[in-house]
């Protein structure tokens, strides 16, 4: 008799220990499902997101060996990214992106033709009117950084195709060089340009005399 009830309990403590068991399964398993969830949606938004405009508008955009459009936003997951814009006749670009968690990128970018006296822009109003909007973003990045110092900041870098120049200025060994360049190779055209360059610049009273000017061209 008392064997039998020995039997008993010890198949009653099998029974509660079986129970606890799948009791302590179950929190375990609901408290990793709820772990898992959390961390999930406080990590869904810790992406990169970049913005990309290129001219051409018919280039080829690879990043990470994967082509994207010239003209759309896209979601990176953190880390280094390798870029390429390609087109045939024009210098390739490749630069790298490190992408950070919740950050805005640009790709804004346009690319110079082979030969720098080609007229691709200036005959092609729309990949004009791309390359112009990518010029003045990269201009309102540079004014960000100088914002509030010399004004040469607030007016270039300038780039009109139509009119056949591009300026710039830089910070160089704390002077600040302006560069006007001439999109011709015939001497006839290089005064007209020049005073062009010359008439933007004076109309948003900059004094060239206080910078050091080189002229270039072809």
């Amino acid at each position: 008799m008392e064997k039998s009830l020995f039997r008993a309990d010890s198949s009653e403590k099998q029974k509660k220990i079986f129970k606890a068991s799948i009791i302590i399964f179950i929190i375990t398993a609901i408290a990793l499902i709820i772990f898992l969830t959390v961390n999930f949606f406080l990590n869904i938004d810790k992406t990169s997101e970049l913005k990309i405009l290129v001219a051409p508008s018919d280039s080829i955009v690879t990043i990470d060996g994967k082509i994207y459009s010239t003209d759309t936003t896209i979601k990176l997951v953190p880390g280094t990214y390798d870029v390429k814009i390609e087109k045939s006749g024009f210098i390739q670009y490749h630069n790298s992106i490190e992408a950070k968690a919740n950050e805005t990128y640009y790709l804004y970018e346009y690319l110079n033709e082979e030969n720098e006296n080609g007229d691709f822009y200036r005959n092609n109003e729309k990949e004009a009117g791309i390359a112009q909007r990518i010029s003045d973003f990269k201009a309102d990045k540079l004014h960000e950084i100088y914002t509030g110092s010399d004004p040469i900041w607030g007016v270039t870098p300038y780039y009109s195709y139509k009119e056949g120049i591009k300026i710039t200025a830089k910070k160089e060994d704390n002077k600040t060089k302006v560069n006007i360049y001439l999109y011709t190779c015939t001497d006839t055209e290089i005064s007209k340009l020049k005073q062009k360059a010359i008439n933007y610049l004076e109309e948003n009273n900059i004094d060239l005399k206080n910078y050091e000017v080189s002229y270039s061209n072809c």
